[in-house]
């Protein structure tokens, strides 16, 4: 094997420019900011359900306790994920 073919046999490498590096960063930041941004407009819509009585929530399927879990989240973290999942376990009982 001459170097031509040992060349001509390695598979291309692709290198990312500064350009594409730089957006992919923006694209990611972007991204997580979205993320943020939507658990804390959902945290702040979930916390409606701290006004209804008990009767209410348990018509939806929640318990006081699953409000408090659902809450205990790290700020970052939709509750209301949390909250849904635990209103399907519910209604499994």
């Amino acid at each position: 094997m001459n170097a031509r073919s040992f060349t001509a046999a390695r598979p291309a490498v692709r290198t990312l420019s500064f350009g594409s590096v730089v957006q992919n960063i923006l694209f990611a930041l972007v991204g997580k900011t979205r993320a943020v941004t939507t658990a804390l407009f959902n945290r702040r819509q979930a916390h409606r359900l701290d006004h209804l009585s008990d009767r209410e929530l348990s018509d939806i399927g929640l318990t006081r306790e699953d409000l408090r879990h659902g809450f205990s989240m790290p700020l970052t973290k939709d509750p209301t994920v949390e909250l849904a999942r635990r209103a399907r376990l519910n209604s499994y009982v």
